[in-house]
């Protein structure tokens, strides 16, 4: 057996996620942008393509866009390297993006889920003073481009029992816990709550500085027995945890 330095046995781990939940597929997306209050901007079709290399030491990624005018364009990105990459995938979840909140720099980050041939994520961007500038919502199916799911969180009822698993930055994952389920809507006024397309709901501060915690949470209704959640944290020095959280309504 060939030797294995420990250390880098959590990051493939992170690697191997990727390419059993996410990769050698063409993912078919419908993206939507909104502004900071949930008004839809625009929406277009982006195939996003992973493909591993025969020997398996890197993905190949490219992004195949149609817009809403009929122009095509096609953005090819650096091969992923085996196992470096600057992306979180815990079990069939992901979660990626801008580390620390500096002043002056545009902020950002992408979380997403995958369930059986479909995923869906979301990017939220922050503006270079800090403010919640746009978010996109991106729905994928494996083979063809679907319409939209119609179900949103706001037609959540009954009692819901969860587990929650988090990963942390040296690609470390906890034990799976139970946890409790809270509304978004429970978030404090600093927090912009919104319900959008596909089952999808987002909690994030409206504005975020620097040296402060915060999170931000992105719902998924994949059901309507099935809600995933997955948590962003952030304190004083930077990007701390991700965490996923999957419920299950229980029997009556």
């Amino acid at each position: 057996m060939d030797n294995i330095n420990t250390d880098t046995i959590p990051q493939l781990q992170n690697w191997n996620n990727f390419c059993h939940y996410h990769a050698n597929s063409d993912w078919h997306g419908i993206w939507t942008r909104y502004t900071p209050n949930g008004q839809e901007i625009e929406s277009f079709q982006c195939v996003r393509s992973f493909h591993v290399s025969e020997d398996g030491s890197e993905i190949n990624h490219q992004n195949h866009y149609t817009y809403a005018d009929g122009k095509k364009e096609t953005k090819t990105f650096e091969p992923y390297k085996k196992p470096i990459i600057n992306c979180l995938f815990l079990d069939n979840s992901f979660s990626w993006g801008s580390i620390k909140v500096e002043s002056g720099s545009n902020f950002g980050f992408e979380t997403g889920f995958r369930y059986k041939d479909r995923r869906v994520s979301v990017a939220i961007n922050y503006g270079d003073r800090g403010s919640l500038e746009r978010i996109t919502v991106i729905s994928e199916h494996s083979s063809t481009f679907a319409s939209a799911i119609s179900h949103t969180t706001k037609e959540l009822s009954g009692s819901w029992e969860g587990t929650a698993k988090t990963i942390t930055p040296d690609w470390i994952v906890s034990s799976p816990v139970a946890t409790s389920f809270n509304q978004l809507e429970n978030f404090s006024e600093d927090y912009q709550v919104l319900d959008l397309l596909n089952g999808i709901s987002i909690a994030c501060p409206h504005k975020i500085e620097t040296e402060k915690e915060f999170v931000a949470t992105i719902d998924w209704l994949v059901n309507p027995d099935l809600l995933q959640r997955g948590i962003r944290k952030y304190d004083a020095s930077g990007f701390r945890s991700f965490t996923l959280e999957t419920f299950n309504i229980t029997a009556c």
